[in-house]
């Protein structure tokens, strides 16, 4: 009954996605656009005869950013009263990618105007300030010179003369950022779903060989066949997320997820503090598990971490697609090795808890641990995940 009441959870909740994926982006398409940089263009290309005097502004934006269309607004109010040909691209495109590369842009928004670039960190959400560099920017550009960008489509010298430039921040690994993506790597990978498979797994092989090599030789491949599944997945999202139409809902999404996800993880630990059965039950995979275990081999080690991650995708899911929601206003490559830092910060639990096993402590008392401290586990996940929803929702991170 506790079984089917879990599978049923789970159900729901992957249908309550679907659906919110669905009627978000059927809606987008029924609402009313909000002013695009290609209609301030046109508005700049009607309202000026002199539209070969216009000023070159290059709008490097996203898809569903409320701040690049609080840009938006601001380029148009500014349009009014001077002539501005102003091209957008989208960060994740190829022309994105080359003019962040070759102007030193380091936020989405960014606003270049000849040399000058105006990032988000220079304003931090001040409109008022944003116009006004803007302006000074406008007031500043000797509009004699060439522009710097051409449109859509068309190949540009300019653009590909520095393209071995250094010190692009979007291209460059932060220790920062290594350490933070890290760290979450270690909150999605220590939780009570980590504790109760690897303890049964643990007692398992040292039941059937008493060997405590054998033992490290399980962590080992178990936490490789985690990482390994976890990696390719996330390399899969953040190609899907260079596609438009899914990098304007994923954000919306995964505020959804995020709600979910941490509503579910508040509500199981109200059960397991009521003395009820955990939503996130994996006792229906032992039975795989054990099979696996008794043949003693290392690829079967191997693939009974790659089935364990998918059966703890319910407890590291939300994090997941979080993290993956922030890198991908990285490039593709530096994604992909933040990625990594990540996947390592899950496995680590795996690792130190199965060392400390292997160096005498006894399954039980891992066991005894996770059992004390599973609701405060619980009750922190959810409320950690309830409190990025509307760090997500405005944008703030």
């Amino acid at each position: 009954m506790h079984l089917a009441m879990s599978r049923l959870w789970a159900t729901l909740l992957a249908v309550t996605m679907i659906i919110s994926l669905v009627l978000l982006v059927s809606g987008s398409g029924q609402t009313e656009p909000s002013p695009s940089v290609g209609a301030i263009q046109a508005s700049a290309k009607e309202g000026n005869a002199a539209e070969n005097d216009a000023t070159e502004v290059i709008f490097i934006k996203a898809p569903g950013c409320t701040k690049c269309a609080a840009t938006e607004r601001i380029l148009g109010k500014i349009d009014q009263q001077m002539p501005l040909n102003v091209s957008g691209y989208y960060y994740y495109s190829d022309e994105g990618h080359r003019i962040i590369k070759q102007y030193g842009a380091k936020d989405v928004p960014s606003v270049i105007i000849g040399t000058h670039v105006i990032n988000y960190r220079d304003y931090d959400g001040n409109n008022t300030k944003q116009e006004m560099l803007i302006r000074e920017a406008l007031a500043d550009h000797l509009p004699d010179l060439p522009p710097a960008i051409t449109l859509h489509g068309n190949e540009s010298n300019n653009l590909s003369a520095n393209e071995n430039d250094a010190g692009l921040n979007l291209r460059v690994l932060s220790l920062y950022t290594i350490s933070a993506v890290l760290g979450a790597g270690l909150v999605a990978g220590f939780n009570p779903c980590l504790l109760g498979i690897l303890v049964f797994l643990a007692a398992s092989v040292l039941s059937s060989s008493g060997k405590r090599r054998e033992m490290v030789m399980m962590v080992v491949f178990f936490s490789f066949g985690i990482f390994t599944m976890y990696l390719l997945f996330g390399l899969g999202m953040q190609q899907l997320l260079q596609m438009e139409v899914v990098a304007a809902s994923f954000r919306y999404v995964l505020i959804v997820f995020l709600l979910a996800a941490g509503l579910s993880q508040v509500l199981d630990a109200w059960r397991l503090n009521s003395g009820k059965h955990s939503l996130f039950r994996t006792d229906w995979a032992l039975k795989y598990f054990q099979a696996g275990v008794d043949k003693g081999r290392y690829r079967s080690y191997f693939l009974i971490g790659a089935l364990f991650s998918l059966v703890k995708a319910p407890c590291v899911g939300a994090i997941y697609l979080a993290i993956l929601d922030l890198l991908s206003t990285q490039s593709y490559l530096t994604g992909a090795a933040y990625l990594i830092f990540f996947n390592l910060g899950v496995i680590l639990p795996i690792i130190i808890v199965g060392a400390f096993i292997a160096l005498g402590t006894s399954p039980e008392q891992v066991d005894r641990f996770r059992k004390d401290h599973r609701v405060a586990m619980r009750l922190v996940t959810g409320l950690a995940l309830l409190a990025l929803v509307p760090l997500f929702y405005w944008q703030l991170i």
